[in-house]
């Protein structure tokens, strides 16, 4: 007797092979037979006639490290099909933190152990996997805090022998956030020095570049020498082109990513499908202004350079008011409730009757640094282009509840409806075929990241699995009405057991944290 046989469904495997009618049978967690499974008995059968039965759905770049805390639910991504998140992104993450610096409020932990035993041994509960990296931002602020310098020598050990250890642990790889504080400071040396401990390992070292915009190319160039000197597998995370003066520049970045291919070097990449990023709008400030963490930028606004912040907004950024109206602030984090979800050119022409860089000065102000902003920087050409070559797809989002009770902010409609957004552009924009698109968002993450037991339809293999129909899988999340759930997803089955039926989440709450094997 199986636990669970999905009947009747069209079965794409997840390695890009054409779906083929046929049952999937699950039992004890894992799947166990693929195929005419008429004689089988199961103790709940799912009826899939006419829809389609793949692997479960990765989100190849996420910030759901502690989602979990928030809502168990996971409901942004499990409702998307999603049952595998790669987190601890862009060079954050929940760990190590000294242990005077550790609390429980902000979930920050003093190793990956700790995190990973922490969830365990306290009964915590979530929606879908967590597969976690370590962020080497905060290995750097872990050691030398968030000083604008060169680590020194004995520093440099001491960040790689956490690194070892966290790696050692289990944690899939080393994320970099080079256009945030502190690993802007980082230089070419010590990004390739730990790039070597990340290949000891064969984990993964994906990055969120020093620049997306005009400094793209020497950006990536940057990544790839990190790759020759060191031997470790690359990944540019969420690749954009940010800057409207070089839209149309997709299929050059293509090619330098294809040169290093061809060159025999292990670099990968994924995107989210929205023509708008989202971050803090401390990323529109100069990076010595930085210096020191969270909370340094109010202080230099305060003092005798604040002059030469709103220069370089200025010129950079915010110079017109059409540039102003790229900036949509999401979150103001309650300092400032009247300016969510409102642009910066709102807050400049109708609340503060300033000019923009003036305006983005006092958020920045009145928030401590806290401000999140959507802005309006890609081009849909672009974005398209990237899509329709072999990319993995991310949300670069994280896993918020459909409660509207329980969200406080706007964030980007990516956490709601990346995955299920790749889906409705396949359907529309033809941008590759269903089997290449069920690839890319399984077997291709999960390749990516290392993963050997889930991504594929295969008996033995750990049972994750979407139900979804393909003519009807969209996001129902807007910019302005973010918190919605994406539809055309029937059943999602996690860890062999159900966690969404008949489109809606169980009370089950299966997923877990993901350790790779050494």
């Amino acid at each position: 007797m199986e636990d669970i046989i999905i009947r009747g469904g069209t079965v794409y495997d997840g390695t890009g092979a054409k779906g083929r009618l046929a049952d999937v049978a699950v039992k004890d967690g894992k799947i166990t037979a693929i195929g005419d499974l008429r004689e089988l008995q199961a103790e709940k059968v799912i009826d899939a006639a006419g829809l389609a039965v793949a692997p479960g759905f990765f989100d190849a770049h996420c910030h759901s490290d502690t989602s979990f805390v928030r809502d168990s639910s996971h409901a942004a991504k499990l409702y998307q099909g999603i049952t595998t998140e790669v987190c601890g992104q862009c060079g954050a993450s929940p760990y190590p933190y000294a242990p005077d610096k550790a609390d429980e409020e902000h979930w920050r932990c003093a190793s990956f152990a700790d995190y990973a035993d922490k969830f365990q041994r306290e009964g915590w509960r979530m929606g879908t996997n967590l597969a976690p990296l370590v962020g080497h931002g905060r290995i750097r602020a872990h050691v030398i805090g968030y000083a604008d310098r060169q680590v020194t020598d004995a520093e440099l050990d001491e960040m790689k022998a956490i690194l070892r250890r966290e790696l050692e642990a289990g944690a899939w790889g080393m994320s970099l956030g080079l256009e945030y504080s502190p690993g802007c400071f980082a230089d070419q040396h010590e990004l390739c020095e730990l790039g070597k401990v990340v290949k000891e390992y064969d984990a993964l070292l994906p990055a969120h570049l020093r620049n997306e915009g005009a400094l793209l190319p020497q950006a990536i160039d940057e990544l790839l020498n990190v790759a020759r000197a060191s031997g470790a597998h690359v990944h540019v995370s969420h690749l954009k082109i940010d800057d409207y003066r070089h839209h149309g520049k997709a299929p050059q970045i293509w090619k330098q990513l294809e040169d290093a291919r061809a060159e025999g070097l292990n670099v990968t990449q994924d995107l989210y499908p929205y023509t708008a990023s989202s971050t803090g709008l401390t990323n529109r400030v100069p990076k010595w202004s930085l210096e020191g963490g969270p909370g340094a930028i109010e202080k230099v606004l305060a003092g005798p350079r604040r002059q030469e912040v709103l220069d370089f907004i200025r010129e950079k950024y915010y110079f017109n008011a059409e540039r102003a109206e790229t900036a949509l602030i999401s979150d103001e984090h309650g300092f400032w409730p009247e300016i969510r979800g409102k642009t910066l050119r709102y807050v400049a022409e109708e609340l503060l009757h300033t000019d923009y860089p003036e305006a983005a000065a006092e958020i920045l102000t009145r928030t401590h640094g806290s401000a999140d902003c959507t802005f309006f920087v890609m081009s849909e050409e672009d974005m398209l282009y990237f899509l329709r070559q072999d990319t993995s797809v991310c949300s670069d989002g994280s896993a918020y509840p459909i409660d509207k009770s329980k969200m406080d902010s706007l964030p980007h409609p990516r956490s709601y409806g990346a995955i299920a957004e790749f889906f409705r552009l396949v359907r529309e924009k033809d941008i590759c075929t269903l089997e290449e698109a069920v690839r890319r968002v399984t077997s291709k993450a999960a390749h990516m990241v290392g993963m050997t037991d889930r991504g594929v339809l295969r008996p033995g293999l750990a049972a994750d699995i979407t139900v979804f129909d393909p003519a009807v899988i969209a996001p129902q999340a807007t910019y302005l009405e973010p918190i919605a759930p994406a539809k055309g997803v029937h059943h999602v089955i996690l860890n062999g057991g159900v966690a969404l039926e008949n489109g809606v989440q169980t009370e089950e709450r299966l997923g877990r944290i993901l350790r790779k094997n050494r």
